[in-house]
């Protein structure tokens, strides 16, 4: 048990981070950089808010995977023949949205942010041209659009997870529960022969109801 609320705490804490990563380059990193009193300053700042900001978002997307899939395992130990019944559908979502998240990370991590400083240390060696201001600028707006999708993405997996969590937690509770109302109906009947039948269901929104 503590096991397990410990990935739980790693898996929030985790994906709070990414999150919190991802408001920080739109609000703080690119914004501060805008305010450099040149050119060369602006990517200056820009290249060190990258070189933390490119290997912590991937480091913590690592760590929501990983607590993710270990988790993911104890459900299914825990739930046995009733896993893909139970949560199947969302299950199936929730990795198409983490996957598509993963790839659009890497697409800012490597194909923008890490590019802006790689291309100034080829430049600096005299191995090619710097980037224009225009194509930073470019990147810059590519990667403040990216990083907006990536938030939402994380909501989304988020309220799939919470999805998932619903239906692992209900409907074990509701089958216990009609199960007992069954289990008395027929205790009820047999010392009664009378009284109406408890066991059967009347409708659907009776069993909802329970």
């Amino acid at each position: 048990m503590i096991g397990g609320e410990i990935l739980i705490w790693l898996h929030l804490c985790a994906m709070a981070a990414y999150v919190g990563a991802q408001f920080g380059v739109i609000y703080m990193l690119i914004p501060a950089a805008e305010t450099a009193p040149n050119e060369a300053a602006r990517r200056k700042a820009l290249i060190a808010g990258f070189k933390f900001y490119n290997p912590f978002t991937i480091g913590v997307l690592g760590i929501i995977v990983i607590t993710g899939a270990m988790r993911l395992t104890d459900l299914k130990a825990s739930m046995k023949f009733d896993y893909f019944a139970r949560i199947g559908a969302p299950l199936e979502l929730k990795l198409g949205l983490a996957f598509l998240l993963i790839f659009i990370q890497t697409y800012i991590t490597f194909g923008l942010a890490f590019r802006i400083g790689r291309q100034e240390e080829v430049a600096a060696h005299g191995d090619g041209e710097p980037f224009t201001v225009a194509q930073i600028n470019s990147m810059l707006r590519r990667i403040r659009a990216m990083a907006w999708f990536t938030i939402a993405l994380a909501a989304a997996v988020i309220w799939v997870s919470l999805t998932m969590v619903a239906r692992a937690a209900i409907e074990p509770a509701v089958a216990a529960r009609i199960a007992t109302r069954a289990e008395l109906g027929a205790s009820e009947q047999s010392r009664n022969p009378s009284a109406p039948d408890l066991s059967a269901p009347r409708n659907d929104i009776d069993i909802l109801s329970i």
